[in-house]
């Protein structure tokens, strides 16, 4: 269940990036096409992920209290990684439905208005907050010589696509507000 977990995690690290990179491009005025169905492949790797993770933190509550030890203060990155991801869960939505279009092929958004952006801009630094303390468990898992050396990179990779996310949330932030 932990291997899967960590393809899932693969997976949603690299349709993440090709979404974010392409749905920028779209909010920066290019025409981009697949965004919409690297979205759904993202959407259901993270159901996945979400599903996956209950399961083995019940299997973990459910060991706790058969060993008769919480150690809860010993534990507090294993509950501070359940809690980000649990709070991606809100701006996702919201992002999801401020960016479901009408159906048919063209772009169409609803007012994108301050309230909009302002979740937008906390689903990256959510996304940001869980990735950060997540890619080093990610990187032992994934067998990495040099857990510290991918990490640095990964964390560097991600800053800069969520830097170019902000960016075009904010651009096109700026372009509706100044219609």
């Amino acid at each position: 269940m932990r291997k899967l977990n960590v393809f899932l995690v693969a997976g949603i690290f690299i349709t993440f990036i090709i979404h974010a990179l392409m749905a920028s491009l779209r909010l920066f005025g290019a025409e981009t096409d697949t965004v919409k169905t690297i979205a759904f492949i993202c959407a259901g790797l993270i159901c996945a992920h979400v599903a996956v993770t209950v399961i083995l933190t019940v299997q973990t509550l459910h060991a706790r209290k058969k060993s008769g030890a919480g150690y809860f203060r010993s534990n507090l990155m294993f509950w501070a990684r359940r809690i980000s991801g649990l709070t991606i869960l809100i701006p996702l939505l919201m992002h999801i439905f401020i960016f479901s279009g009408t159906g048919d092929d063209a772009f169409r958004l609803v007012t994108f208005t301050t309230g909009r952006f302002i979740s937008q801009i906390f689903l990256v630094v959510t996304i940001a907050f869980h990735g950060l303390i997540n890619i080093r468990p990610l990187m032992i898992s994934l067998g990495a010589k040099s857990p510290k050396l991918f990490s640095a990179d990964l964390i560097f990779i991600i800053s800069v696509i969520l830097l170019i996310a902000a960016a075009a949330f904010s651009f096109y932030y700026l372009r509706w507000t100044s219609i």
